[in-house]
């Protein structure tokens, strides 16, 4: 299969993105920062009941949280990015990859048909994905993109 076919028939179900770390509306930054240390994941949800609210992700941190006099018990929602976009798990994974370019996002949730969140999907998982799909082309890649070999090697 090639690369674009890929992009063009593989659903985002297809890569089993994990149920997302979330946390409720009320939720302190502490709170938030817990669950993503606990979950080893580079972002967490803000929910009301299963509905997704916002986001926060590393990037948030570091824009509006390291260096600054920030307590702790602050709500989440002071910090996070409200209103995320989303897809389905039956959306295609150029889908994905086009939504992560345009908004310069690293992390995409994922809801069901009625908003319901579901999952979250990193760049990570789809990096992981396509070099698992194409093993070959991945590790036979040169040190440096432009880099033509003269000679084989041991030739």
């Amino acid at each position: 299969m090639s690369i674009e076919a890929a992009l063009k028939e593989t659903r985002i179900g297809e890569l089993r993105p994990p149920e997302p770390a979330c946390v409720a509306r009320g939720a302190t930054l502490r709170e938030a920062l817990s669950s993503m240390r606990e979950r080893r994941a580079g972002c967490v949800l803000a929910c009301e009941g299963d509905q997704l609210i916002g986001i926060l992700t590393e990037r948030d941190i570091l824009r509006r949280v390291a260096g600054e006099d920030v307590s702790l018990d602050s709500p989440v929602t002071g910090f996070m990015s409200g209103g995320p976009r989303t897809l389905t798990a039956d959306d295609l994974l150029g889908d994905v990859i086009r939504l992560m370019a345009e908004g310069g996002y690293r992390h995409i949730p994922i809801v069901d048909k009625a908003g319901r969140i579901e999952a979250i999907v990193s760049i990570q998982q789809i990096i992981q994905f396509l070099a698992e799909l194409y093993p070959a082309e991945v590790l036979n890649l040169p040190p440096e993109p432009h880099q033509y070999m003269d000679s084989r090697e041991g030739g």
